[in-house]
Order: C-alpha cells, then structure tokens, then sequence
C-alpha cells in the first residue's frame, strides 16, 4: 500500500473515530447498522500470469510467467477497504478498496522466450516480474434492507496499474548480444465497473457476506473483462471490532493498447483473505 492510500486511511479512521463512542447496543452485526466500516486484511493468494507484448504487426504467443519464468505463484498481500453509508434510512454507500501485489522470478530458460521485441535464448538466466495495483471507488444502493439483511447495487471504477518485465541476455540473429537487456511493459487505466452485495446476519455476532463486481469495456489503453468475487463469514468480538474469513477471487483477460505495452494479460489471483474489521 502506497503512502498516500494508508494516509488517506488513517485520516479518515481519524475524522470518524468520536462516533464511535457514541454506538448503541446491536441486536444483529454491526455491519448492517453502523454507518461506517473499515477493513485490513492479509491475503494468501495463489497466483497465474499469462502475458504477451506484441511487436506491432506481429502478434505473440502467451508466455506462462509462472511456469516458463519461475514467477511465484503464490504471494502475501495487503487488502483495505472502508465504506460509509449515508442517507435517512442509510441506503447509500461510498466505498474504497485498494490492493496491490509484486511476484518475482528468476529462471533459466528452457527454450526461446520473445518479449516486446527481444528474444531470450534458451539456456540463459533471466529475471522477471509481474505488478498489479487495484485501487477501486464504489457508490451503491440497498434495495433490501432490514435489521438482518442487506442488498444492494451500484457502480463505480476500477483503476489498474499492471506491469510486467523480462531482463537477460538477448538473442538477435542467432548471436547473444553483450550486457544484460531488459523488455517490459506498463499500462494504467481508470476502468467504470458495476458490482453487486449481500450481507446476512443469523444472529448477533455472525455475518455471511458476499460481493461480485464486473467489467467488460473497450476503454483507453484496455480492451477485455475483469471480474471480482468475495464470499465469506465474519464474528463480532466487541461492539466495534471483528474478524473476518473470506474468499477472494480475482480474474481479467485484456488486450492492452499503450504506448508502454501492446499485448494482452491474463491474470488471476484466488485464496483466503484474514482481516481485521472495525465499525461504527
């Protein structure tokens, strides 16, 4: 998480923080009733990267960065979210999530790997990596909304930041150049989304949540879909502070067209998400 995001967080929890002490007594999660949450969880994401960078003209094949380049197919990372409901009845919601992650690998090439114009022989060492920043900022309705559940729809965007490199020794007419070389790309884009929620309380401390948000658009530099799916249970400790197990998945496929990277992405990261939930 970047200095601004965490400063932005902290200023916030800050600001709303007295209203806290003023919470009532619940009959069921606090989520449904409290007009503020924020999130902090962990993720343990099992990951899959499979990119192409075209010469123009020329279109690639994919390269499997975790099976041909030994990226790491499992990461560690931070995912924070923080809404706030407003309105009489508060139907309406702002929301905020942000979470990024950086695989690394280094292997020794099998056969030829081509990457943004460069072609990695076979039998060198090579480096790469593979970087993703979601940052998303969401406005929705309830449409059901009681003491036990609550429904809602809304839109909002989704600004990506993907990046991608291969550095090593290059091939060019059968002839290893000198030094080390190094191809990468770079495409950022704001991305309009729409998503939809259920929570349910069973019972005072518990709470079964659910959440999809989705993207299919020809917009900028990107040219696909993303879809984001959570589902999971969460246990009031304390009146304000709770804990929350869930399961994140998230997936997109898309042609990129910048002046930093032509080519597609597929990617996809899934696993449980461990978080630490405030409300009031």
């Amino acid at each position: 998480m970047n200095n601004r995001s965490k400063l932005v967080f902290c200023v916030m929890l800050l600001l709303t923080w007295p209203t806290m002490l003023m919470a009532q007594d619940y009959q069921y999660h606090p989520v449904l009733s409290d007009n503020f949450t924020a999130q902090f969880g962990y993720m343990r994401s099992s990951n899959a990267f499979k990119l192409e960078s075209d010469v123009v003209g020329d279109p690639g094949d994919d390269i499997d960065f975790d099976d041909s380049l030994n990226v790491s197919d499992h990461s560690n990372f931070f995912n924070g979210q923080l809404r706030w409901k407003f309105g009489s009845e508060r139907k309406w919601s702002i929301a905020g999530q942000y979470f990024s992650n950086s695989a690394n690998g280094d292997a020794v090439l099998e056969e030829d790997v081509e990457w943004d114009g460069l072609t990695f022989g076979a039998g060198t060492f090579v480096e790469s990596q593979v970087k993703i920043a979601v940052t998303r900022l969401f406005v929705g309705r309830s449409f059901i909304k009681n003491d036990q559940n609550d429904f809602g729809l809304g839109i909002g965007l989704h600004n990506l930041d993907i990046s991608a490199y291969i550095e090593g020794e290059v091939i060019v007419n059968g002839e290893t150049l000198e030094g080390v070389q190094r191809a990468e790309g770079d495409a950022n884009q704001p991305l309009p989304n729409i998503g939809g929620w259920y929570n349910y309380s069973p019972a005072r401390n518990w709470l079964l949540h659910a959440r999809v948000d989705w993207i299919s658009a020809n917009i900028g530099d990107y040219d696909g879909s993303l879809w984001n799916v959570n589902a999971g249970v969460g246990y009031q400790v304390w009146r304000n502070v709770g804990f929350d197990l869930s399961w994140q998945w998230f997936g997109l496929d898309l042609k990129i067209d910048s002046d930093d990277w032509k080519g597609r992405s597929k990617m996809t990261y899934s696993g449980p998400v461990v978080s630490v939930n405030f409300s009031w």
